[in-house]
């Protein structure tokens, strides 16, 4: 991956498009009253170095959610779940204004990276004490103050992808909101 001021460059010279559709994510049953909050990923994530930035996880596919968050296993064929707190996966209508898409090859080539880079472990980095990649790229998306959302590859599902959202860049014509048919679950961004 390109670093510093060329990847800050790169970054700033990407295509950006608009997404609408639908997403999904887990949370425990316990944070339900705060469905879309991002106050967990100050701790750090994939995309988003330890106390940075809030960023949003989502992913396309309902069981991709679930195998980002550990909840389900691929062993061989096979899906494979393990013993959790108990978990919800809501369902999140999006309209996003301002998406770069690093599932794109040639945005990939772009900022010298490419799948490895992108679905490698960054937590054995941050255990390290070292930035991960991702988290580095995810900074010079976020600190861009244009930028909603980077469109990315699933580091558990290689059919699939992630939005990581930056819920403080949402511009007034971008949205997040649970879908909840029932009332019980009343939570949209911004």
């Amino acid at each position: 991956m390109l670093t510093n001021n060329q990847l800050i460059a790169a970054v700033a010279a990407l295509p950006t498009s608009s997404l609408t559709g639908l997403a999904f994510r887990v949370i425990f049953v316990r944070y339900l009253d705060t469905a879309l909050s991002s106050i967990g990923s100050v701790l750090g994530g994939r995309y988003n170095p330890p106390q940075a930035f809030q960023a949003l996880y989502l992913t396309e596919e309902s069981v991709t959610a679930l195998l980002e968050v550990e909840a389900l296993f691929k062993t061989g064929s096979k899906l494979r779940s393990i013993p959790k707190s108990p978990l919800i996966v809501l369902s999140i209508y999006y309209q996003l204004n301002a998406v770069i898409d690093i599932t794109n090859f040639d945005n990939q080539q772009a900022l010298a990276t490419n799948l490895q880079e992108l679905t490698g472990n960054w937590r054995l980095m941050n255990a390290l004490g070292q930035i991960a990649p991702t988290q580095i790229l995810g900074e010079a998306a976020y600190n861009l103050q244009t930028i909603e959302a980077l469109k990315v590859p699933s580091a558990r599902d290689p059919n699939s992808y992630n939005l990581i959202v930056f819920p403080d860049r949402l511009s007034a014509n971008s949205s997040l909101r649970v879908y909840d048919d029932s009332g019980t679950i009343n939570a949209q961004l911004p």
